[in-house]
């Protein structure tokens, strides 16, 4: 069993060994160079003997997995390197050799491990002194100490720093994605405005009309009975197309396919008012100076604004009248729909969602909205777009 697991450990390594990035082969070479050619400077190229060379192989092969095992390679080379200094004193590259390991503990371990290899290092240096220097001194501990200190130094510099960086970088990508959730938010709640106010001003108009035709129902049949289910009938349809348009827009398989109608605009506005007329609301429309050459958003906005005051009037209103007024004003579009009626007590504008709509559509544009009573009879909304504003 314990041969088994030492071929497999065996097989390991020599995997590892074969995976070595090109820089760690590099460097396990100059080490091997540099502690057989310490031997050569010292003595001459004579005294280079064979342990020496064994020696130096053995202390040099084990950096090629000086990255992925940091720790196992700085404890199976440093007692080999002591035991190069023993037999043949290769001073410099020895300490080389050492920094570069403890460098590298820093780098890819972390603080507490780098604390715990400085302070095994001191009686390790001392030793490294203590064999080969003849007569050893407290300066000589210290130079070797300060060097090894110096490279565990730098080495936890470079890991702080690379730690910083990639802490950076993930708050980046975290920004990344909460600001394309945000515009997916937008974009999400700006397709929920419009399904509202299309759903919502036909459904509002249809239940008037049901209403209206019952009541007549009641009293008797007759042409106005058939006339308000006929009304009822094509506002239905109407809003049908005009939701299938706003749903086909969302399918991204079909973004390439132009939507079954365009977006309604300000010229929209006289079959919005009809329609509303047709429900039993006299609207008076007034549009001054409001050109078809404004934005699409701007005028799409404009028309949807005045649908919902229009849709509240009917639903949350006592008004038989209201008054639509459209033009420009300081470059910006101005939009106000004021009706001559009470709110219902029991339903007021300002407790539902389409005047929050009103104000995020405008408020998204740039422009503002405001909703309120006036006079103390009827209510008003009022809305300013400035014409620079662009569609998010």
């Amino acid at each position: 069993m314990i041969t088994t697991r030492l071929v497999a450990s065996g097989r390991t390594w020599l995997r590892e060994l074969l995976r070595a990035p090109d820089v760690d082969v590099a460097l396990a070479l100059v080490a091997f160079i540099a502690l057989v050619f310490d031997r050569v400077m010292n003595h001459g190229i004579g005294e280079v003997t064979p342990v020496a060379v064994i020696l130096s192989l053995l202390s040099s092969l084990p950096l090629l997995l000086r990255r992925r095992f940091p720790l196992g390679v700085l404890a199976c080379v440093v007692p080999l390197l002591l035991v190069c200094l023993a037999v043949f004193h290769p001073n410099r590259a020895a300490v080389g050799v050492v920094m570069l390991l403890v460098f590298t503990v820093a780098v890819e371990g972390g603080r507490v491990r780098s604390l715990i290899v400085g302070a095994l290092m001191a009686p390790v240096v001392t030793l490294a002194v203590l064999l080969t220097t003849h007569r050893p001194s407290a300066a000589d501990v210290v130079a070797y100490f300060s060097l090894v200190l110096g490279a565990l130094f730098a080495g936890e510099a470079l890991r702080a720093r690379q730690a910083l960086e990639r802490t950076k970088s993930e708050e980046a990508a975290r920004q990344r994605e909460a600001s394309a959730q945000h515009r997916f938010d937008e974009e999400r709640l700006g397709w929920a405005h419009e399904l509202h106010d299309v759903v919502g001003h036909t459904l509002v108009a249809i239940n008037v009309r049901a209403s209206a035709a019952a009541h007549r129902a009641r009293q008797g049949p007759g042409p106005d009975a058939i006339s308000a289910l006929d009304d009822i009938a094509a506002e239905s349809a109407g809003a049908l197309a005009e939701l299938r348009s706003t749903l086909r827009t969302l399918r991204a398989a079909h973004a390439d396919e132009p939507p079954l109608h365009p977006l309604q605009g300000l010229a929209d506005l006289a079959d919005l008012v009809a329609g509303v007329q047709s429900a039993g609301l006299g609207v008076n429309l007034e549009m001054t100076r409001a050109t078809p050459s404004l934005p699409a958003t701007i005028g799409h906005a404009g028309y949807r604004i005045v649908q919902e005051g229009l849709t509240n009037v009917l639903r949350h209103s006592t008004a038989d009248r209201a008054s639509v007024m459209v033009g420009i004003e300081d470059r910006a579009l101005v939009v106000e729909v004021v009706d001559n009626g009470r709110p219902r007590s029991d339903d007021p504008p300002s407790g539902g969602h389409g005047v929050r709509g009103m104000k995020e559509r405008a408020a998204a544009l740039g422009g503002s909205c405001e909703a309120g009573p006036i006079d103390g009879v009827g209510w008003r909304v009022r809305a300013c777009i400035p014409l620079g504003a662009q569609g998010s």
